[in-house]
């Protein structure tokens, strides 16, 4: 992958004055100038780069993957829709009577099982799989950081290694329940305790314990922060007490907004993971699943993908 650093080197644009005397009337109208080629050249180069450095993270493979999957998802349902299906008939019908083309009573043809948006949802999800696969080692590596630097504060920390353990449910039981529809590890066993569904449920579950201490850690950090808001006016000077210097407001700022984002990721997370603790779902349409698990993540890929802004052309 190239270094998302390295600027390639851009052709100087022509000389302006070889057309000092020429009229713009000989430039053909219609057809782009070079200046307008450059620039748009340039902005597709940007956008390029700030997706290869976006891509070069494993977060960020994971929203970018995330986001084909719901908005494939998305499209799919919304193409296999009634009102779509209908919306089509009759622009094809306005089609035929502008061009004047002799009615032809023709059955509307049904949508297809899997629609192609469906099949590109599901080669996001299935690499999403695979690259999970591999989930177990940045939970090893979270789970010895918190060991070794443990939060100061007790309930945080708690809530840390009950999280850890919560993750590692998650994914190990993923892995072996995916890894068995693959042919990999041996069904008949997975089958004798109880059977890839099964698993995969129970995966789920490991997943919603996470989200559940989310709650919880939300909560605590929240405490935390009134009380050290708190000690810091009561600590500052009366002329100081009306407002924190610009550095420390700026930090507050950050950390509340990374607050809310979390809380707003696990609000709309936990109904569908609830959803998905259960064989038979708790009666979230299929067809909102998509929309609903794209809201969890915008606004996360909104912010990866600001991050990239620093590459300029």
């Amino acid at each position: 992958m190239a270094d998302p650093n390295h600027t390639p080197d851009t052709p100087s644009v022509a000389d302006d004055s070889s057309h000092v005397g020429k009229s713009s009337s000989t430039i053909p109208a219609g057809k782009p100038t070079r200046r307008q080629l450059l620039g748009a050249l340039t902005a597709t180069d940007v956008t390029i780069r700030r997706l290869d450095l976006l891509l070069s993270s494993a977060d960020g493979q994971e929203r970018v993957l995330a986001t084909i999957n719901y908005v494939a998802s998305i499209l799919h349902h919304v193409s296999a829709s009634s009102p779509w299906i209908a919306l089509q008939t009759r622009l094809g019908l306005l089609v035929r009577l502008r061009g004047k083309a002799p009615s032809q009573p023709s059955k509307p043809s049904s949508p297809p099982s899997k629609s192609k948006w469906s099949a590109l949802s599901s080669v996001a999800s299935e690499t999403r799989y695979n690259l999970r696969l591999f989930g177990l080692l940045p939970l090893w590596v979270w789970g010895s950081q918190t060991l070794k630097s443990p939060p100061a504060d007790p309930i945080l920390h708690a809530l840390a290694i009950l999280q850890v353990i919560s993750n590692v449910i998650y994914q190990l039981l993923e892995n072996v329940a995916y890894l068995a529809e693959k042919g990999v590890v041996s069904k008949k066993w997975v089958e004798k305790y109880g059977g890839v569904d099964a698993w995969y449920i129970w995966s789920t579950r490991g997943w919603f314990g996470h989200i559940f201490f989310e709650w919880f850690v939300l909560w605590r950090e929240h405490v935390l922060r009134k009380r050290r808001m708190a000690a810091k006016l009561a600590a500052a000077n009366n002329e100081k007490a009306k407002e924190l210097k610009a550095e420390e407001a700026e930090e507050v700022r950050k950390e509340i907004r990374s607050w809310k984002k979390s809380l707003v990721n696990n609000t709309i997370w936990a109904p569908l993971c609830i959803h998905w603790c259960f064989e038979k779902g708790i009666g979230i349409p299929e067809n909102l699943i998509g929309m609903i698990s794209f809201m969890a993540g915008v606004w996360g890929l909104k912010d990866s993908w600001a991050a990239t802004a620093k590459i300029k052309s």
